[in-house]
């Protein structure tokens, strides 16, 4: 019993520790984003701050931040519906039909993850150039939708493979062609895979930051790249880049509370199989 007893006490402090180590970047984020100028560099550095929303108003008043913000959900939102309709079909396709290289296009998806970024950027600007591509929110929705379908194909896949085919030939065995099955059992069935697969590709388009630095000059500049007007040659203003940062991530959070209810069972589905 006591042997029993320790064991759970070192669990929960090791699940503490780490707990802390994860959450206190985003702890010193919020806590300097209350800061002034000064007691951000203040040494020793302080753990605890009077809340202002002096830094957030400034941060939202600044110049042309409604564009940011305009792009940055237009381009997001655009960047999952899309490759979700399209990774949809195309990870239902991979699973169940019996195409022949199915098994290579698959690998081949989820190759293209795996290159650097940095190392397909000349090329993707030449590209936007000569196609009139550059500072559009065109270019980056087509961009952040190539790079998200992969994913979605890939993570939908798996979902689907956890679908019994028994319930999908039953189906068939009452007259329901392949259409109406895969809308009608398939998806609802992955609704919670397509809860989290949306979030995450989400935040991956929301927070895309070096194709928007890259990309554009001026009328397709999203959120993300608000931050870089806080640095300069005087200095960076660490109380506005931690602003900067708590006001980027709420919209991900506000998402993911949204969609908690799937985005839970969605993380941990198809891990024990019946």
């Amino acid at each position: 019993m006591k042997h029993r007893r320790r064991t759970q006490i070192v669990c929960y402090t090791i699940a503490i520790a780490v707990t802390a180590f994860t959450l206190f970047p985003l702890y010193w984020t919020l806590i300097t984003s209350f800061k002034t100028y000064r007691e951000a560099f203040a040494q020793p550095p302080q753990f605890f701050a009077i809340p202002t929303l002096k830094n957030y108003l400034e941060f939202l008043q600044q110049n042309q931040i409604l564009l940011y913000l305009r792009n940055s959900i237009l381009i997001s939102v655009v960047s999952v519906v899309v490759p979700l309709i399209l990774g949809l079909f195309a990870s239902y396709a991979v699973t169940r039909s019996r195409l022949p290289g199915k098994e290579g296009f698959a690998m081949f998806l989820l190759a293209s993850r795996f290159i650097p970024p940095v190392s397909t950027l000349i090329p993707t600007y030449l590209l936007f150039r000569q196609f009139g591509l550059y500072d559009t929110l065109a270019g980056l929705i087509l961009l952040n939708t190539a790079m998200n379908i992969p994913y979605v194909v890939y993570m939908m896949r798996g979902f689907i493979q956890d679908v019994p085919l028994a319930i999908e030939e039953s189906a068939w065995l009452d007259g329901a062609g392949r259409l109406r099955t895969f809308f009608s059992i398939v998806l609802p069935m992955c609704r919670p895979g397509i809860a989290a697969t949306a979030v995450l590709s989400f935040c991956f388009s929301w927070n895309e930051f070096m194709y928007a630095m890259n990309l554009t000059s001026r009328n397709a500049k999203t959120l993300p790249l608000a931050m870089m007007a806080y640095m300069g040659e005087s200095g960076t203003e660490w109380q506005m880049m931690a602003t900067a940062g708590i006001v980027i991530l709420l919209p991900t959070v506000v998402f993911a509370i949204l969609t908690h209810r799937n985005l839970g069972s969605g993380m941990s589905f198809g891990a024990v199989k019946g």
